[in-house]
């Protein structure tokens, strides 16, 4: 048995098919005559529909996709899922060329195909075809990061795990499937200088299946990170003490204390909207609570930043970025520590965590003159 068959052997898991669908595809591919590729064709199209998207809004996904699994015969799977009113599809898009960015067609499923729920449909997988690796690293810093990547593993099917959740599960399996194969798609993002790979791209409970086959892994991120970024942006003495001392708290619970909204997630949420850029106009700031209470506590601020820079939050992934991918990254380099970044944060060993948190945490003082709080968690094996 080759090495490779051994692999597969350990990994069941790598021989089916978990594909997200709606219910209501289920109960019509149930009383389909079609062929089970056909029906598999069918499901994977709609499956990546449904992990890409959020919210419900349009998922922007290139032909090739498609091809990949169903060749040219996609367009007609495509056209039966739209009969179906399983599908919508928006059909413009702009080309690619001379340097420009284009964009693909969009895709979504339907509210009405959804008012049932999402379920998971199994396949075996007659064939197997591992991932062909697609990682692209351009600099020290993410070939680096890429070294890491690569010495991680996926785990044996005793320990194997996947959520109940459809959507959920489908993610992470396709996740781990591709890092068992070396391919973790790295790559900085095309409009920020973010370091993209699937271990941050998956659910993040599906990490307790990556291991370092010599060493525990511990995961940390810098608490508060992009509010603590803006630091620097508030010129205000008044004002920076003010932040200093919301930031020394926990500044979403106090932003939700003052507001009366008690969702701390729902504040995370309405912060990242608020200093997201895009062309908000004073009518839609003034109904954010996040933004009423910048007003309020730091008006300085709020005038000269917030209400007129459509680029802070490009701003702020840039920065971050510039911190803990650059910065950290060569120094981990430098000292050979196990570190990969995770926009906000990293995971490394048990062994070299603690030596890689003196360093981020001196990074992040030296840049917004705050000594930044970090978390670090082992991963569950």
């Amino acid at each position: 048995m080759t090495r490779r068959d051994q692999f597969i052997k350990n990994r069941a898991w790598l021989k089916t098919d978990h594909f997200a669908v709606t219910k209501s595809l289920r109960s019509i591919l149930e009383k389909s005559p079609l062929p089970e590729e056909d029906q598999i064709c069918l499901a994977y199209i709609q499956n990546k529909v449904l992990t890409v998207v959020d919210h419900n809004l349009w998922a922007f996904i290139p032909r090739r996709y498609w091809r990949s699994k169903c060749d040219w015969r996609y367009k007609n799977y495509i056209n039966l899922l739209l009969s179906w009113n399983q599908l919508e599809i928006n059909n413009s898009y702009l080309a690619a060329n001379d340097g420009d960015k284009g964009f693909s067609k969009s895709y979504r499923v339907p509210k009405d195909a959804l008012a049932d729920g999402v379920c998971t449909l199994n396949f075996k997988r007659k064939r197997f075809r591992p991932p062909i690796p697609d990682n692209n690293p351009t600099d020290l810093v993410s070939d680096y990061a890429l070294n890491c990547l690569s010495k991680l593993t996926v785990v044996r099917d005793d320990l194997f795990w996947l959520p109940e959740d459809p959507i959920c599960r489908s993610r992470i399996k396709n996740a781990c499937e591709n890092i068992a194969y070396k391919n973790f798609s790295l790559g900085y993002g095309l409009n920020s200088k973010r370091l993209f790979h699937h271990v941050i791209m998956m659910p993040s409970e599906g990490r307790r299946n990556l291991i370092n086959p010599f060493r525990p892994l511990v995961e940390s991120d810098v608490k508060s990170c992009h509010p603590l970024l803006l630091l620097p942006l508030i010129t205000s003495p008044k004002e920076q003490n003010r932040y200093r001392d919301l930031l020394d708290a926990d500044i979403y619970t106090s932003i939700g204390n003052k507001m009366g909204i008690q969702e701390r997630d729902k504040i995370k949420t309405d912060f990242l909207s608020v200093v997201n850029d895009g062309d908000k106009t004073q009518k839609w700031y003034k109904k954010q609570p996040v933004f009423e209470f910048f007003a309020d506590e730091l008006p300085v601020f709020t005038s000269s930043v917030l209400s007129i820079r459509k680029d802070l939050a490009i701003h702020l992934q840039n920065y971050e970025s510039d911190l803990m991918v650059q910065h950290l990254g060569n120094h981990c380099h430098q000292e050979n520590l196990f570190w990969f970044p995770q926009h906000d944060g990293w995971i490394s060993t048990e062994e070299d965590n603690n030596r890689i948190e003196e360093i981020a945490s001196l990074i992040i003082e030296n840049a917004v003159k705050k000594k930044p709080i970090i978390k670090s968690e082992r991963i569950p094996e």
